[in-house]
Formats: structure tokens, C-alpha cells, sequence
């Protein structure tokens, strides 16, 4: 499958998507260096090192795809499909296959936490800083202005959790 242009394309849109490119988050964060900082190296250090990660999670995601085919007998592509299914289906399953699988569950069950609260992090700083840059004299009523971005972005995200 490594001939494929398929396969190259969704590994590409899956680093963007981890550098969070374009969405202003690494831009807003940068906004509180020193004036004089080498971005340069910083760039170099957070791009590696996210594909780094990025290639040591495929490893990782790959061998538990590979041990749970291999236990259940079937066919790599038939134990999951692609998506929040690895992280809610298939993990747990492996998880809970590993020896000393309290612990390993455990440890996954914070991974997902601090995951999911460091993106939160990003997603609000980057909001927060967008606004106070545009309007400077609420920068005196940050800590307002922040809790108002988390507010609204609750009261919005509802409409995703609820029917009607």
C-alpha cells in the first residue's frame, strides 16, 4: 500500500492536522516569544518532533491492530475501522488483553485527558489572544475575556451533544 498516492495524501493531511497548520493555534502561541527568539529552531524542534511522534503512534497503532488480528483471527483491516473507533474500540480491547491491564488502562484513560485538555488549551488561548489583539484595552479583563470564550464555546458545543 506504500505505492499508493492515497495512503502519502492521508499521512500528509494527518501531520498538518497534528501541527494544527493554519488554524493559528502554533502563530497565536509564538505571539508570546521574545522579539529576537530563533524561530528557526523552534520550528525545526516542534515540526521533527512532531513526526517523530506522529511515527512512533503509527508503530504503536500498528502493532496493536496486528496483535488483536492475530488473536482474534481475522484480517488487519477487519478489526477496526479508521477514526474514533482506535481510540474507544480498539485500544481498550488491546488494553485490557496486556498483562498488568489495570495499569495500562489507567495510564490510557489519562493520556486521553491530558490530550483532549492541552487541545482545549490551544483551541481557547488562540481564540482569546485573536480577540485581545483586536480589541487591546480588554487586555486588562483577560481573565474575562477568557471565561467568556469558554462560556459561549460550551453553550455552542451543546448543540452537539443534545438532540433537537
Amino acid at each position: 500500500k506504500l505505492q499508493n498516492s492515497k495512503v502519502w495524501k492521508d499521512a500528509a493531511v494527518q501531520i498538518f492536522f497534528s501541527l494544527s497548520d493554519s488554524w493559528g493555534g502554533l502563530i497565536a502561541l509564538a505571539s508570546y516569544n521574545r522579539f529576537h527568539n530563533d524561530v528557526l529552531r523552534d520550528t525545526l524542534i516542534v515540526s521533527i518532533g512532531n513526526c517523530l511522534t506522529s511515527f512512533f503512534a503509527g508503530f504503536v497503532i500498528f502493532s496493536f491492530l496486528g496483535f488483536l488480528a492475530y488473536d482474534l483471527g481475522v484480517e488487519v483491516g477487519d478489526v477496526a475501522e479508521s477514526g474514533s473507533g482506535l481510540a474507544f474500540i480498539v485500544y481498550p480491547d488491546a488494553v485490557t488483553r496486556m498483562p498488568v491491564s489495570t495499569l495500562w488502562a489507567i495510564l490510557f484513560f489519562i493520556m486521553l485527558i491530558t490530550l483532549g485538555l492541552d487541545s482545549e488549551f490551544a483551541l481557547i488561548e488562540t481564540v482569546t489572544t485573536a480577540f485581545l489583539d483586536q480589541w487591546p484595552k480588554t487586555r486588562k479583563y483577560k481573565w474575562a475575556v477568557i471565561v467568556l470564550t469558554c462560556v459561549v464555546g460550551f453553550i455552542l458545543g451543546l448543540s452537539l451533544c443534545m438532540d433537537g
